[in-house]
């Protein structure tokens, strides 16, 4: 099977852990993936609606899969219990505010795992924020362009204690920030055009024109 480049570098994350849930699997794709190159021992596999579920069982049958991977009905990590094995927990695609209600709904399962894989669409610092608050490190960031569209990966491994990020670092990605790599300053600079055009267009008596102002201020910074 071969995967899109944004879910073959998700499903790399999962090493070396043999245990992966992947929510919102959608079609099954990375658990099918990991398990027929012997990556994983076992993995859970959910959605909320039937119709993907149903779509993520046909294909596990196909590739005669259904002893390694578990597909299940739910939301979230509701599906999930303290008996299950949930090493890798795999969010992918949603907004950021989604994947903290996702990441909530599973309080009582969280201190069982070990790593999280999550690529927000959009609110990556709101969740860096929410990683930084409930025993969670930042270990490893990736941005990736596919079909025109630039992804972001944020990886981290469950600890004892909280870590404290500075503001840019929530914002931009305590990695990404370091590295400033050619897809980050792309990133950027296409935010900063848009928060521009943004801001011309706001009243000059509104509130939001110094929130945008501040907010150009510090991309045009960051990305000098």
């Amino acid at each position: 099977m071969d995967l899109s480049i944004r879910l073959e570098s998700i499903a790399s994350y999962s090493k070396p852990y043999r245990y992966i849930v992947d929510v919102g699997t959608d079609h099954c794709l990375v658990p099918i993936f990991l398990a027929l190159n012997d990556f994983i021992d076992k993995a859970i596999a959910t959605d909320l609606n039937i119709g993907p579920v149903n779509e993520a069982k046909k294909n596990v049958g196909n590739y005669n899969l259904n002893k390694i991977i578990d597909v299940r009905s739910g939301y979230g990590l509701t599906t999930i219990t303290k008996d299950d094995f949930c090493d890798v927990i795999i969010i992918a695609g949603m907004g950021g505010k989604l994947i903290i209600d996702i990441l909530n709904s599973g309080e009582d399962i969280l201190p069982l795992n070990k790593r999280l894989v999550l690529q927000p669409n959009v609110g990556e610092g709101q969740l860096r924020k929410w990683l930084c608050k409930n025993h969670y490190e930042i270990i490893d960031e990736l941005l990736i362009k596919e079909e025109g569209i630039i992804y972001e990966i944020i990886v981290s491994n469950r600890i004892t204690h909280n870590i404290n990020y500075s503001k840019e670092e929530l914002k931009f990605g305590p990695i990404l920030l370091k590295q400033k790599n050619a897809l980050f300053i792309e990133k950027w600079k296409a935010i900063l055009q848009h928060n521009k055009a943004t801001f011309n267009k706001i009243p000059s008596s509104h509130a939001n024109k110094t929130v945008f102002k501040n907010e150009i201020e510090l991309i045009e910074k960051i990305i000098k």
